[in-house]
């Protein structure tokens, strides 16, 4: 139940409000009532009401005006305004996180039960400010802005962890501050925005330290506007951006682009070469979502890329790459049978007699959203170089590194410090161009290592074309069935 004597102001000179005192009254709350904007504004300035019901039309002193003033004084700025105005009217200052609008003509119970619940809300999340222990509750009842201000206000440390329909989320708060948050593979105030958004599911908080990357930087109320803004904006442009099931293709080669692209602009065409989907772009772009469809927008009317709705490459895109029967195989075969749900990775060691080899077999990843290729390979490095290449994000817990490893005679002395943790061994080059890197990883790294054609097939080898997805599957299940056949890792793995 709401706390007795909430303060709330009715300033209006209608007189359907007037009908709303005495239901106001009758639930505890302490009402006053006036006519015109310059009393609205001495009665807040002397009584600091928790609310004001305000008209839109209220004579003598504009509505906004006089919202603008209250909001700029600290003793007032905490007051939540419910205007009462035309349909279809739009506020000036309106916070979408606090505020509401109601259209006339209205029913008084209806804009009752708005004000109750808006109280009931903020005694609810009080509640949680003040638990020092562990705390659970829905988000139909406490949104994710009213959590993270009010662990903000009470400058908690510990995580918010959010569960839904949608996935689970993870934010971190450090002394009243979010310094990070996670959904799926993004991180940063980019997961946060996208979490903002959640308004159904469980939450739970548990204090404590938190040892995490501090990735966000702004103040909580900073960080809770612009992220409300982003998501009104995307929503009221949805229907003109491309959906996020839907598929792109470049329509022009990266040579013949326009020059003088935007860095963002080049960076998200570079991405959609990788990954068609659009959803697989707005995860991998480090730019908030609303901006990279945006700019997907804007190249697919200039006819630089070609939006088509998704087919059966989006069913085969659900099929994982390794099924967490394989994983966990592999995880107890490295050592970790007792931390299966931590964070582990794996190397796939890739032996290449060119940059062309490596180049070929980053491609062929094109489309398969779990890849995550290096800063280097995404600028079309064209060197041979020793290190990775990228990453596959098998799920949340495992992930595979993909190790460059040039099979040269100069390099030969460095192949045994890369025979641990290993996950397998391809070799990307033409047969009879790395036999010595092939025999010595068959003979010491107890992994299977296994030839890899970009053309046609060839006996003993695995054929990989771009964004097929399936053949991918076979090759990482081919080794992931050794480590169900061989014997436990040695205690050095």
């Amino acid at each position: 139940m709401p706390k007795l004597f909430n303060k709330i102001v009715l300033a209006s000179n209608q007189e359907d409000l007037s009908g709303l005192v005495d239901l106001l009254l009758q639930h505890g709350m302490e009402v006053h009532l006036c006519k015109d904007g310059p009393r609205a504004l001495e009665l807040s300035l002397t009584l600091f009401p928790d609310m004001m019901v305000l008209d839109t039309e209220i004579p003598l002193l504009p509505a906004t005006r006089l919202a603008q003033i209250l909001l700029s004084n600290p003793r007032t700025e905490r007051i939540a305004f419910f205007y009462i105005g035309r349909e279809g009217q739009e506020v000036e200052g309106f916070r979408r996180h606090k505020d509401c609008f109601l259209p006339r003509p209205f029913n008084p119970e209806q804009l009752l039960a708005a004000v109750l619940a808006h109280f009931s809300r903020l005694e609810r999340t009080d509640q949680v400010g003040r638990q020092e222990k562990e705390i659970r509750g829905n988000l139909n009842q406490i949104s994710v802005t009213d959590l993270v201000q009010i662990l903000g206000v009470n400058r908690k440390d510990g995580v918010l962890s959010l569960n839904s329909v949608a996935g689970r989320g993870t934010i971190f708060i450090r002394d009243g501050s979010v310094v990070n948050a996670r959904v799926g593979r993004v991180d940063g105030d980019k997961a946060f925005y996208r979490l903002l958004d959640w308004n159904e599911g469980d939450f739970w908080f548990s204090p404590g330290a938190v040892d995490v990357e501090v990735r966000i930087n702004l103040p909580v109320d900073h960080l809770v506007i612009d992220g409300l803004r982003q998501i009104d904006d995307m929503n009221a442009q949805s229907a003109s951006l491309p959906s996020p099931d839907s598929c792109l293709e470049m329509k022009v080669s990266r040579d013949r682009l326009p020059r003088g692209l935007r860095p963002t602009t080049q960076e998200i065409l570079i991405l959609t070469e990788y990954y068609p989907m659009v959803q697989d772009i707005l995860d991998h772009c480090p730019r908030p979502d609303f901006e990279v469809l945006q700019v997907l927008k804007v190249l697919i009317e200039k006819g630089l890329l070609e939006e088509r709705k998704e087919g059966l490459t989006a069913e085969i895109s659900r099929i994982p790459l390794l099924s967490p029967d394989e994983i966990i195989v592999i995880k107890d075969h490295l050592g970790e049978r007792d931390v299966l749900l931590d964070e582990a990775s794996a190397k796939l060691i890739l032996l290449a007699a060119t940059a062309a080899d490596v180049q070929r077999f980053v491609q062929s990843l094109q489309g398969i959203a779990e890849f995550e290729p290096a800063h280097d390979f995404l600028l079309g490095e064209d060197s041979l170089g020793l290190g990775d290449v990228g990453r596959l994000m098998i799920t949340e817990t495992f992930s595979l590194r993909l190790f460059s490893l040039p099979a040269t005679a100069e390099t030969a002395p460095l192949w045994t410090p890369f025979c641990r943790r290993l996950f397998g061994v391809a070799s990307l080059a033409e047969p009879g161009q790395v036999t010595a890197a092939e025999e010595f990883f068959k003979l010491r790294s107890r992994v299977p290592v296994v030839s890899i054609s970009f053309a046609d097939p060839r006996e003993g080898a695995f054929v990989l074309k771009r964004g097929d997805r399936m053949s991918f599957r076979e090759l990482l299940a081919f080794f992931a069935a050794h480590f169900r056949r061989s014997q436990p890792a040695r205690e050095d793995a």
